[in-house]
C-alpha cells in the first residue's frame, strides 16, 4: 500500500521488513539445498576431496547452517518486529547470536581456505608435509571453537569482550588475506611465465593449472563475501568517520545482503568446478 503526495510516494515504514523477509523466504530452502548437495559430492566423490575442496566443504557447512537456522530466525524476527509482538527482542537475541558464531566460523574458514592456497602454490615442494589432514581437522575445530566462544559472550551479552574479539579476528584476517593475495598474484605470474619460456614436464604444467584454477574458486568466494558485506561495511565505515548520524541503506537491506552470501557460494563451486556441477545436477535429478 503506498500514498502519493504530488511526485513523492510515501512508502510505509516497515516495507523494507516485508522486502527482506520475502527475499530470505524463497532464498532459504535454496541455501539449505545447494550447500547440502555440495556437501553430498565432496564426500561422494573421491577425486573431489582435494584439501582445498574439503576446506570449501567446511565453509559450505557454514552456509548450509545459516540458511538452516539464520535466515528463518531472521524471518520469524522481522515477522515478529512487523506486529509488534513482546517476543521479537528474545528473537532478537537469538538471531544475533546464532549469525555471529557462524559469521566468525565463515570469515575464519576464508582465511583458511586463503593461506591453504598460499601453500599449496608457494611452497609446492613442502604442501604434502605442511597441509596435512589431521591439522586441517585441528585447524576447523580451533575455528569452530573461536565461533562457539563469539556466541556465547554474545549470549551473556558481553559486548565488550565480543566486540574486541570480532576485532582481533577481523582486522587481522582482512590484513592478512590481501597481503596473501598480492603474494599469489605474483606468484601466479611468475609460473605461467616460467611456463612459457622453460620447457617443464607436462605432470608440473597440469599441476600448477590445477593449483591456479583452484586459486580462481578461491578469489571468486573470496570477492563475493566482500560484495555482500559492502552495505554493511558503508553504513558502518560512515556511521564512524561521522559522513552521516544514520546509515542511508536500510539496516534488513544490508542485513539479508550479508545473509544472502551463503546462497551465493554453492553456485560459484559448481559454476568452477565442472565435475562438481554434473554430480550435483546427477543428484537433483
Amino acid at each position: 500500500m503506498t500514498s502519493i503526495d504530488g511526485d513523492t510516494v510515501i512508502f510505509p515504514p516497515n516495507v523494507n521488513y516485508i522486502i527482506s523477509i520475502s527475499i530470505n523466504s524463497i532464498a532459504c530452502p535454496f541455501t539449505v539445498l545447494l550447500n547440502v548437495l555440495v556437501i553430498i559430492v565432496v564426500k561422494k566423490r573421491p577425486r573431489l576431496r582435494t584439501n582445498n575442496n574439503i576446506l570449501l566443504a567446511c565453509l559450505v557447512v557454514t552456509d548450509a547452517l545459516t540458511g538452516l537456522f539464520g535466515q528463518p530466525l531472521y524471518v520469524l524476527w522481522r515477522i515478529f518486529l512487523i506486529f509488534g509482538l513482546s517476543s521479537s527482542e528474545i528473537l532478537e537475541n537469538v538471531c544475533v547470536c546464532v549469525v555471529t558464531t557462524l559469521s566468525s566460523a565463515s570469515y575464519l574458514h576464508l582465511m583458511l581456505v586463503t593461506f591453504e592456497r598460499l601453500i599449496a602454490i608457494k611452497y609446492a615442494m613442502r604442501y604434502s608435509n605442511v597441509v596435512t589432514h589431521n591439522k586441517l581437522k585441528i585447524a576447523v575445530l580451533a575455528i569452530w571453537i573461536i565461533g562457539f566462544v563469539c556466541g556465547t559472550l554474545c549470549v551473556l551479552k558481553m559486548y565488550l569482550a565480543l566486540n574486541y574479539i570480532k576485532s582481533l579476528i577481523s582486522i587481522p584476517c582482512i590484513v592478512l588475506v590481501a597481503f596473501a593475495y598480492v603474494i599469489l598474484y605474483h606468484e601466479t605470474r611468475r609460473h605461467r611465465r616460467k611456463i612459457k619460456t622453460q620447457q617443464l614436464p607436462q605432470e608440473e604444467v597440469e599441476r600448477s593449472t590445477k593449483e591456479s584454477k583452484a586459486l580462481k574458486t578461491t578469489v571468486f568466494v573470496v570477492s563475493a563475501v566482500i560484495l555482500s558485506l559492502l552495505p554493511a561495511d558503508f553504513c558502518f565505515i560512515g556511521l564512524a568517520t561521522g559522513l552521516f548520524d544514520t546509515c542511508p541503506i536500510d539496516e534488513s537491506i544490508w542485513q539479508t545482503c550479508s545473509i544472502l552470501n551463503s546462497f551465493v557460494n554453492p553456485l560459484i563451486y559448481c559454476w568452477r568446478q565442472n565435475e562438481m556441477r554434473k554430480l550435483v545436477f546427477k543428484i537433483v535429478k
